[in-house]
């Protein structure tokens, strides 16, 4: 199977809208961690509530769950892909359209992440997502 970084990409939002939307005893990991390398190291800002470095699948699964209990939407939105062929990195600059699971709040940002996959593995390697709002999305889950 020949693999692009945008074919990944693509793979692990449409698992990423399902887990996230499933009620806690209803999630599956299984569709996510089928797109996450072993060695993944994703890294979310310090100002986050899910702030850290998650690595490899159980890392990305403890990231997720913290996420799904925030929100019950979380939807990478209309993402332009910028890719170079033959290139293991992508940036995406898309919205982020989330809704906070305990007060029905829905919040609409800018989004970018950087992004790079193992080719061969189908597999992201790393990721780092940047908030146009960080103090927006922190506000809405700790109020």
């Amino acid at each position: 199977m020949s693999h692009t970084p945008r074919s990944i990409l693509e793979t692990f939002y449409a698992a990423e809208r399902i887990y996230m939307s499933a009620a806690p005893n209803e999630r599956d990991f299984s569709a996510i961690a089928a797109t996450i390398a072993p060695t993944c190291r994703l890294e979310q800002t310090a100002a986050l509530p899910y702030a850290g470095t998650y690595l490899g699948p159980a890392g990305m699964q403890a990231w997720g769950e913290q996420m799904a209990n925030y929100f019950s939407v979380v939807d990478v939105q209309n993402p332009e892909i910028f890719e170079r062929e033959g290139s293991n990195r992508i940036v995406v600059l898309s919205t982020l359209h989330l809704k906070v699971r305990e007060t029905g709040e829905e919040l609409e940002y800018p989004f970018c992440q950087a992004v790079r996959v193992d080719l061969q593995l189908g597999q992201i390697t790393e990721m780092r997502p940047f908030y146009w709002d960080v103090e927006g999305v922190r506000r809405a889950v700790l109020a």
